[in-house]
């Protein structure tokens, strides 16, 4: 049984079909209309809200309580390219321990058929108040630490008939597991933004479709002014990863190379995948000369395997290759030279006898037989091959979106890894074939394109950069995390697993 397929080829008839159908002029002021309403609701969106509300925690429906909404808007590319910060709290507008805080992210899309808003929900413990002050600890925030909406549970927004705009997601459309609840969920959600207030109404329902919490009716506060002065920023607390990276210094942190950057368009946003050439030459050409003959335009990702990856290529296996190599040797590692710069973890590993970083890349090594390669941590890139060791070239790929199957080490060519974006794919509905695949080409989620950062205007560019990891502050962010010691923990690990260490991602300064 395969295990990582051979890149499919895709329906060529269609996509040269589709290039030859010309806009008409509703489609065209359909788009208009689109990006009219999305530039109004993000300058409705944003603001101070306040009032007295029913208290949702009353069953009796007598209790009132006093409510602050804060909606600012933040620069975090991890999440997507006009980014909100919500902060719902009690105790006034800089609460440092809000009752709710909320990610929102917009993603202008040319076929988009609605301006949709994909949500992020922090974990009780996530205690980040007031984040829009401290760009560090929103740049070492992470999508895939946070509770994520599945796609079919994005909030749509549309105009309203008060000069208004309304949001609505319906039990018949999204359903997920809650860890808190402990079940299966089905939320009925209404948001409603207008010049003057913000009203939300939560309504959750559990497997046998009985209400988890009791209705409170749509909760509505007015705006107001911004406060006229604001707390100082709150200072991370010592030995967390948050103070560590807010402690480093400019030159520790080292930009995105263009050359070896792509982006993978989606329709649900970009993402942004670092190549690792000097591990695999061969295959980051053959790479190059895919993008350069838009191989991937107008492809899928063809398979979501819960826990394991998901991986993109040519479902229909009948596009042919051109100005690429169809196969390739493997590069599962490569020799151990004094080219490479070891940054190595004293933990220990099962997989190899030595773990640590090479030019950002987790990777591990035998220094006796003088051989390193990259380890197949979460978000890591590989590609796709069948049985024989040569029968993969690049031309489909997968992404780690679970547990760290380390056992593929050597087994398969890793190519580079995932620095944002990986909550689109992370998030994708399971496939409910063998081995995750999609059933029917309808469940395949398509690639608009995918392209090298250098080929693409500088001012579309999401400029990020990684902090190094032979700089003294990605140390102090390997020790925070191999020992918490945050009131949540009672018990630091004291060691930690190559895939654990996170690896910070920021704005370019």
């Amino acid at each position: 049984m395969r295990t990582l397929r051979r890149p499919s080829l895709v329906l060529r008839s269609f996509v040269l079909l589709a290039a030859w159908i010309p806009w008409s002029a509703a489609a065209v002021a359909a788009d208009v209309a689109l990006e009219r309403e999305l530039r109004d609701l993000l300058d409705v969106l944003p603001g101070y809200y306040s009032g007295e509300v029913r208290d949702p925690s009353d069953p009796t429906g007598t209790r009132r309580m006093t409510l602050f909404h804060k909606i600012v808007r933040i620069e975090a590319p991890q999440f997507g390219e006009t980014v909100f910060y919500h902060q719902i709290s009690r105790d006034g507008f800089d609460s440092i321990r809000p009752a709710q805080q909320k990610i929102y992210a917009f993603d202008r899309n040319p076929s988009r058929r609605d301006n949709r808003m994909r949500s992020w929900v922090f974990y009780p413990n996530q205690q980040a108040g007031n984040l829009e002050r401290s760009p560090t600890a929103i740049a070492a925030l992470q999508a895939d630490s946070m509770m994520n909406f599945p796609p079919e549970c994005a909030i749509r927004w549309q105009r309203g008939e008060q000069s208004n705009f309304i949001a609505r997601v319906r039990p018949e459309d999204c359903s997920f597991s809650s860890a808190a609840f402990r079940q299966r969920i089905r939320p009925d959600m209404t948001y409603v933004a207008a010049r003057d207030s913000f009203g939300v109404e939560d309504i959750l329902y559990g497997e046998s479709g009985q209400r988890l919490i009791p209705p409170a009716g749509l909760l509505t506060v007015s705006r107001v002014a911004p406060p006229a002065t604001t707390t100082p920023e709150a200072k991370p607390p010592a030995g967390s990863i948050a103070a560590a990276i807010a402690a480093s210094k400019p030159e520790e942190w080292r930009r995105l190379d263009p050359a070896r950057t792509l982006y993978m368009e989606l329709d649900a946003g970009r993402v942004i995948i670092e190549l690792a050439p000097r591990f695999v030459p061969n295959h980051v050409r053959n790479l190059q000369a895919l993008i350069a003959n838009r191989w991937f335009d107008g492809l899928s990702i063809n398979r979501v395997q819960d826990g394991f990856v998901a991986q993109w290529g040519d479902a229909s296996e009948k596009k042919p290759i051109v100005g690429a190599s169809a196969k390739l040797a493997p590069e599962f590692e490569r020799a151990w030279g004094r080219d490479l710069s070891f940054d190595r973890l004293p933990d220990g590993d099962v997989y190899a006898p030595e773990v640590g970083f090479v030019d950002g890349f987790p990777a591990a090594g035998d220094r006796r037989r003088k051989r390193v390669w990259l380890a197949h941590c979460y978000g890591m890139v590989g590609v796709g091959r069948d049985a024989p060791q040569d029968s993969g070239s690049g031309a489909e790929l997968y992404a780690v979106i679970g547990h760290a199957p380390r056992q593929l080490d050597r087994n398969l060519t890793v190519v580079g890894r995932v620095i944002a974006g990986m909550d689109l794919l992370a998030a994708l509905p399971r496939g409910t074939k063998a081995l995750g695949f999609y059933e029917t080409a309808g469940e395949r989620v398509p690639i608009r394109s995918v392209r090298f950062a250098a080929d693409v205007a500088e001012s579309e560019r999401t400029p990020l950069e990684v902090l190094r990891t032979d700089s003294a502050s990605f140390a102090k962010v390997t020790e925070a995390r191999r020992n918490r010691r945050d009131d949540f923990y009672a018990y630091p690990a004291g060691r930690i697993d190559l895939c654990n260490v996170p690896l910070p991602v920021r704005t370019a300064h």
